[in-house]
């Protein structure tokens, strides 16, 4: 099994952002957006001018086990409508589990698809709830 991952950070204008890269960002990972997209101004005070950050990766299970521990990230029961664009397949549309994270000097979230090491195209929408129900009870 494979975790096609979009991983994203929003911080404070005095917190230094890259504390909250992903374990071997420079590896593994591909950032598709930076400050230019930030969206928390209207927070007000220490979030004016924060920063932003959002990578991309498929992970194999070790690598997903290590970037959640590390981030801290859980898989809760918020429905997502998807990932567009999630690594792995293409510019179409993937489902997703949500993971957040309790964390007083960051947002951070994370899209995650799990990629069953079989063909894809023949998954029906029973078995990527199933996939997504076994998600969250590993990860949840």
């Amino acid at each position: 099994m494979r975790f096609s991952i979009i991983y994203s950070v929003d911080t404070p204008q005095d917190v230094d952002i890259e504390q909250f890269a992903p374990p071997h960002a420079q590896e593994v990972w591909q950032q598709t957006e930076n400050d230019e997209q930030y969206d928390y101004d209207y927070l007000e005070g220490c979030w004016v001018n924060g920063s932003h950050r959002k990578w991309a990766a498929i992970l194999d299970r070790q690598q997903f086990d290590e970037f959640v521990e590390q981030c801290g990230l859980t898989a809760d029961e918020t429905e997502t409508m998807g990932s567009l664009g999630a690594p792995g397949f293409g510019f179409g549309w993937a489902p997703a589990v949500n993971f957040t994270c309790d964390d007083c000097d960051a947002i951070k979230s994370a899209y995650v698809t799990p990629v069953p090491d079989i063909d894809r195209t023949e998954l029906t929408e029973r078995d990527w709830e199933r996939l997504r129900r076994a998600t969250l009870s590993v990860y949840g």
